[in-house]
């Protein structure tokens, strides 16, 4: 009895409980939701708007906060406005867990695979992402459908599907312009790239128009002006962001530091107190300097990183970029970080470095990932956002990543179990 016992567990996959307990968790996640106010009213309000003939993008803001997604986003909103708010945030919830459990079974073919530390990293992948899952889902962010739009394509693209690939990204770029940090690289790494570029430069025009026959030509290319505008990242608003608290991107922390200007909200913790030309020129210069990063890490790349092939590393850099670089950022957005997470900790792990183990510690400690309002507080959460401390442990993770990703890509490494 036994015997059979043991052999049935050594049949067993335990990398799929591990989904099964993180999906019951993100149930009860449903549960923690008070029925209030959350992002995903914001987006269901824009849709009312867009039938009523409104500026989505111009006040009255709901609740004084800002709509910045596509005007596709919004009429897909308008058109299921009979449901009610509380079915259509059911359904949203079915969907962002039925695309989590995807982004999971992606990283297991991508990253995890076969190997007998597989499980163990996972779990320990997941309990660093806890609090920026929780955040995702309490507030009902769009994070997790961009993460897979992003993750979907890399993925349909290494299949040779690549017309379903680019009209994922496409759609995932047009909802929020994020995904866009990859269609480069995804022109580079497809067979066809003037056939990439032709679909996807007709897949973008189409998402972009499909509105119009809804709601007029005319109406359409207004507002997409006015979401254009929204998008600029070298706009003021975008270089000098205190015009709300909590945001977490590169961006805030100069404006926070370099700044007497006051956040929003929040205590002034300023260092100095430079010009708008300044901050514009520094808050671009370390944009451009981390865009470069991953552009020498995808020259660097020679080979796989024990299994983990060459373009998923490269990929998962060019994801990672999207919650430091683009404006506006908050917490929940290093949920495009996860592959990045998923690629270093598998090479902390083979390496088995204490001095990176250690290392890694720091930054993780840094960034308050560990830190939940459950068993911490709120002040202590409050301070990790307030300080930026999170931005500054999530650079340090990603300078961690690109230097060990560019080192160990250009050898040829065996996978080991």
């Amino acid at each position: 009895m036994l015997a059979a016992i043991k052999s049935g567990l050594k049949r067993v996959d335990f990398y799929y409980v591990l989904i099964f307990i993180y999906v019951l968790w993100l149930f009860s996640l449903k549960n923690r939701q008070t029925g209030g106010m959350d992002d995903f009213d914001v987006f269901f309000h824009s849709g009312e708007r867009l039938l009523n003939g409104e500026n989505i993008y111009g006040p009255p803001h709901y609740y004084n906060l800002k709509y910045f997604y596509s005007v596709l986003f919004a009429g897909i909103m308008g058109s299921i406005q009979a449901l009610g708010i509380n079915t259509v945030k059911w359904i949203w919830f079915v969907i962002n867990t039925a695309l989590f459990v995807r982004v999971f079974i992606l990283l297991r073919i991508h990253v995890f695979k076969t190997e007998k530390s597989s499980v163990l990293i996972f779990f320990f992948l997941l309990l660093l992402f806890g609090k920026i899952v929780l955040v995702n889902y309490t507030f009902n962010q769009i994070s997790v459908l961009i993460l897979w739009t992003m993750f979907e394509a890399y993925h349909l693209l290494k299949k040779e599907h690549w017309v379903w690939a680019i009209l994922i990204l496409c759609l995932g770029i047009n909802i929020k312009i994020m995904p866009i940090v990859l269609a480069p690289y995804i022109i580079v790494m497809g067979k066809k790239p003037f056939q990439i570029i032709g679909l996807g430069l007709s897949a973008l025009l189409f998402f972009l128009y499909i509105p119009a026959l809804f709601i007029g030509f005319e109406t359409n290319q207004f507002l997409i002006g006015e979401w254009l505008k929204t998008l600029n990242p070298v706009s003021d608003i975008h270089v000098m962001q205190t015009y709300e608290y909590g945001f977490t991107d590169l961006s805030s922390m100069v404006t926070k530091f370099l700044s007497a200007e006051p956040v929003y909200l929040e205590p002034q913790v300023n260092i100095a107190d430079l010009s708008k030309p300044s901050l514009f020129l520094i808050t671009n210069a370390i944009r451009a300097a981390l865009l470069g990063s991953v552009v020498y890490l995808a020259f660097k790349a020679k080979h796989a990183v024990y299994g983990v092939d060459k373009g998923f590393v490269i990929a998962a850099g060019f994801m990672a970029l999207i919650p430091l670089c683009f404006p506006h950022q908050r917490e929940y957005s290093f949920m495009f970080s996860m592959p990045m997470f998923a690629v270093l900790m598998l090479m902390l792990a083979k390496l088995k470095s204490v001095s990176h183990y250690i290392l890694f510690m720091v930054f993780i400690a840094l960034t308050g990932n560990l830190v939940w309002v459950d068993f911490a507080g709120q002040t202590a959460v409050y301070v990790f956002k307030i300080y930026r401390l999170i931005t500054m442990g999530m650079l340090a993770i990603f300078l961690m990543y690109i230097y060990l990703a560019a080192k160990l890509s250009s050898q040829n490494l065996p996978i080991k179990n």
